[in-house]
């Protein structure tokens, strides 16, 4: 079994800012080193809170902020897709990979920006938002497959469908995705973001620039050259 673990925010979205650090702009927080924003931060870093409980904390500054379903749409309106994503999917889906997110964003985010590509994905794994009738957030369910959790989905990936951990491959962009390499499999970082992208026991390989997400399907010794054919005499 093949498979490929996408990273969302910075991965599968193109030059977009962290979308929980601007719902907290949203809800008009201070987003800065010295913010509660950035000691929360800190203090999951630290295992000084759990992840749900850093979701929980989260979600108590923006109940207070009265943020709004309508609110995280106008953000994501602003959100654009990285070029090539409907082909590189239908390119993995043509070879046989089982395709997958492994992300700390927002269901809401994701199933509002993928469209039609959602039917390429196998699992969607990210944290939950929960809204109330009249559209007001009221709680945040958190994944368990955030940071070392990344690590933990290929793992059990790996146990369900006795894959081999050198058909498998991670894509990512950050700090929070660098734990995917645990599961021993193979990494590749684009776009890097907030990590050491040359530190090569955590990413085996790193580029740079991206704007297409076709550019990762070389790494994965797809050619597209005869799509390419194909389609120019279209």
């Amino acid at each position: 079994m093949k498979a490929v673990f996408f990273d969302f925010d910075g991965t599968l979205t193109y030059k977009n800012s962290n979308i929980w650090k601007e719902i907290w702009k949203r809800c008009g927080y201070d987003t800065s080193r010295d913010s509660y924003y950035s000691k929360l931060y800190s203090s999951f870093i630290s295992k000084n809170i759990t992840h749900q409980q850093w979701c929980d904390l989260t979600c108590n500054e923006f109940v207070k902020a009265h943020f709004t379903k309508s609110d995280l749409d106008d953000l994501v309106d602003n959100i654009q897709l990285i070029d090539g994503l409907s082909e590189t999917l239908s390119a993995l889906k043509e070879n046989g990979y089982s395709i997958h997110i492994v992300s700390g964003s927002i269901d809401a985010c994701i199933d509002r920006l993928l469209g039609d590509n959602k039917k390429y994905f196998d699992s969607i794994n990210c944290n939950n938002m929960v809204f109330d009738e009249n559209g007001y957030l009221c709680g945040i369910k958190g994944t368990n497959y955030d940071f070392e959790g990344k690590a933990k989905f290929i793992e059990e990936f790996k146990q369900q469908t006795n894959a081999k951990a050198s058909d498998l491959v991670f894509v990512g962009n950050g700090d929070n995705d660098e734990w995917a390499h645990l599961a021993g499999c193979k990494t590749i970082c684009i776009n890097p973001e907030n990590t050491d992208s040359n530190d090569t026991k955590k990413w085996h390989t790193s580029i740079d620039g991206v704007s297409n997400l076709t550019a990762i399907l070389p790494l994965l010794e797809i050619n597209t050259q005869s799509q390419d054919c194909t389609d120019s005499q279209m």
